[in-house]
């Protein structure tokens, strides 16, 4: 059991001390369980214009380069002139010890500084999946607030496999936003002052 608490604390340090890692500037990042779905929610600074963010965040061919656990990203409908049906296909290990793939379809309904993705549970491997991106301008790049539920349709092991899919999630948005910082960044052409 130590082996694998090792590797989660120097995964941990290892992006906490990277470079790209220390620009954005996390205000809240809380994870936990509430009732049968597990809940994230993120606000954070972004060192990028708002415009930019959003062109990272509708551009969901290009998912895979922003979480490394995307192994597969695309639009494979648009119901309405401001939503998509989006589908991912994504490979996750809990701790390391116990991996998935986790296919998830989702409704995606694009609004001026939003985007709300709730999963359609008869194509989706959750019983629950809902997610919401808003983000805005502020004076020094763009403030961005996260929120997810979600409840996968396939067991997680009691005794230790919900603290470690805490830990998982809490590491994977960080891993996102960084690299959706990152890539904005990019976008726009800002280089970082930090």
């Amino acid at each position: 059991m130590a082996g694998w608490q090792e590797a989660l604390i120097r995964g941990a340090a290892a992006l906490l001390l990277s470079p790209v890692a220390s620009a954005l500037d996390v205000e809240r990042l809380d994870v936990g369980l509430q009732g049968d779905r597990y809940v994230v929610d993120f606000v954070a600074q972004i060192d990028a214009p708002a415009d930019a963010v959003q062109a990272v965040l509708t551009d969901y061919d290009d998912y895979p380069r922003l979480d490394p656990r995307i192994q597969e990203s695309r639009v494979v409908g648009r119901d309405r002139v401001n939503s998509v049906q989006l589908y991912t296909k994504m490979r996750g290990c809990v701790g390391g010890l116990f991996c998935r793939t986790m296919q998830r379809v989702e409704e995606v309904v694009e609004r001026p500084d939003e985007l709300l993705a709730t999963a359609i549970l008869d194509k989706s491997d959750v019983r629950i999946g809902v997610t919401r991106s808003q983000w805005q301008s502020k004076e020094h790049g763009t403030e961005l607030v996260y929120r997810l539920e979600i409840m996968p349709k396939f067991w997680i092991p009691p005794l230790f496999g919900k603290r470690l899919m805490i830990s998982t999630l809490r590491s994977g948005t960080l891993q996102l936003f960084t690299n959706v910082e990152k890539a904005a960044r990019q976008r726009s052409g800002t280089v970082a002052a930090k």
